[in-house]
């Protein structure tokens, strides 16, 4: 692998769903067959913004509010169903803040205890 960095911005967007690693080709036979793509969001700093890892708690938490909220807005710009949002295990200080952010915003939410997620993921409604 050569020594190029990934643009974090780029990352981001793949990491959303608006790019895929499939050929167009691929893409275009398989569109009507499937179904559609399961959008996620993972709110762990490390994937979001390791490149900011010297902010405090506070400002990193305020961070991850900010990307949810960008991932909600294109979620409904692009008119989805649904989506779902990885805040991990840890002590529950994202997954509170998560819920109570989306509360505060009347979007319908629940945990998803499934796999692959087995209850570090929130699932939106909108």
């Amino acid at each position: 692998m050569d020594n190029e960095s990934i643009d974090p911005e780029l990352l981001k967007r793949m990491m959303m769903g608006e790019f895929s690693s499939q050929p167009l080709s691929d893409k275009k036979s398989k569109k009507s067959s499937s179904k559609p793509k399961k959008v996620e969001l993972d709110l762990h700093f490390e994937k979001i913004a390791p490149h900011l890892a010297h902010l405090s708690s506070r400002d990193k938490l305020q961070y991850q509010l900010d990307e949810l909220n960008h991932f909600i807005k294109s979620c409904k710009k692009e008119s989805r169903k649904t989506a779902y949002v990885i805040v991990g295990k840890g002590e529950g200080v994202l997954k509170k803040s998560v819920e109570a952010h989306l509360r505060e915003r009347s979007i319908k939410h629940s945990a998803v205890y499934d796999p692959p997620y087995f209850g570090n993921a929130v699932k939106l409604s909108f």
